[in-house]
């Protein structure tokens, strides 16, 4: 029971912090045209061989901090807004920041189970916008491509066909798929303006297989078996993600496109799979309640940063960092 009084205090601190709650009961509203793109029609589920139709994604919220480095290099999450009073019983998840005040999320309503959409929040002007309101289609994943003209985003259609498909920031056109002949696509990052990762979903118990294509080529070329499902863009080109070289043995590790090698960073904390990485190069993990940094060149392994349980969370998932040092964190 005090464990629930204590959760409950730490929910109202949030919502007492948060803007995007004001007029909550009519609060989704399309604040710019919506994009309707409907290019196939879908189920829901993402990453499953056999889609499920009629069932709702566990919810999840979102919470922002702004991340503070001490004396210790020790980065702090400081001054935590909850950001998903908007859909408190549905699922919030996939944040990705498009600008230091933009942040896109994969949304799906808890009125709603055969799809997802995808939302943005202005962090700055405190608005919410409904981006794709396909009828449908469900939407994972939305990342700004290069030239900050386009995004791209998982498609699922009706059949559980998985494509990557791409629509304009202002609704000049109704989307196209990037890569036709390659399906399956789970999950995916950008290296450059015509090269992605792309994590591929394994059929027939085989595994997942993580690939790098060209729009051009629209050739699959392989980079290991088993990754995770965090792909993060790197300088120079490069990409970061997590080899599962065992079922208890993940490695943080990066990839050149140039050489087609892997070196690995670090190991991971037990079943971590989503990191994000600070503008100093400091990756950040979470593993349970906690919050744990790695600095390569400086660090061994990870350090703990902070324990969010003081804010009600039971586990962290997803991250995502912005330019100017903005935490957002996916949690239950």
């Amino acid at each position: 029971m005090r464990k629930m009084h204590l959760f409950l205090a730490a929910m109202a601190k949030w919502l007492a912090a948060s803007p995007f709650i004001i007029h909550h009961s009519s609060f989704i509203i399309l604040l710019r045209r919506p994009l309707t793109f409907i290019l196939h029609t879908s189920s829901f589920i993402l990453l499953l061989i056999n889609p499920l139709a009629s069932q709702q994604l566990s919810h999840t919220d979102v919470i922002l901090f702004t991340m503070t480095a001490g004396a210790d290099s020790i980065w702090r999450p400081m001054a935590p807004r909850f950001l998903t009073a908007f859909n408190r019983r549905g699922y919030n998840n996939q944040p990705n920041f498009f600008s230091n005040n933009d942040l896109y999320l994969t949304v799906q309503l808890p009125t709603d189970t055969t799809q997802t959409d995808i939302y943005s929040l202005n962090l700055a002007s405190q608005t919410l916008t409904r981006v794709t309101e396909t009828t449908r289609t469900a939407e994972y994943s939305a990342t700004l491509m290069f030239g900050g003209q386009r995004f791209s985003a998982v498609e699922v259609g009706e059949d559980g066909t998985q494509r990557l498909v791409s629509y304009p920031l202002d609704r000049s056109d109704g989307g196209r798929v990037e890569f036709p002949q390659i399906t399956g696509v789970g999950y995916h990052c950008w290296l450059r303006d015509t090269l992605a990762a792309l994590f591929i979903v394994g059929q027939n118990n085989a595994p997942h297989v993580l690939y790098m294509a060209g729009t051009k080529g629209q050739k699959l070329q392989r980079i290991t078996a088993n990754p995770g499902r965090c792909l993060l863009p790197l300088a120079g080109g490069k990409l970061a993600y997590v080899h599962k070289a065992t079922e208890d043995t993940w490695y943080l590790k990066t990839f050149d496109p140039k050489k087609l090698t892997s070196d690995i960073l670090v190991k991971m904390p037990a079943k971590s799979e989503d990191f994000a990485l600070l503008p100093n190069g400091t990756y950040l993990t979470g593993n349970g309640t906690k919050l744990w940094q790695y600095r390569p060149g400086r660090d061994t392994s990870w350090q703990e940063v902070a324990d969010l349980s003081k804010y009600g969370v039971k586990s962290i998932s997803r991250l995502a960092v912005s330019r100017d040092g903005k935490l957002a964190v996916v949690v239950n």
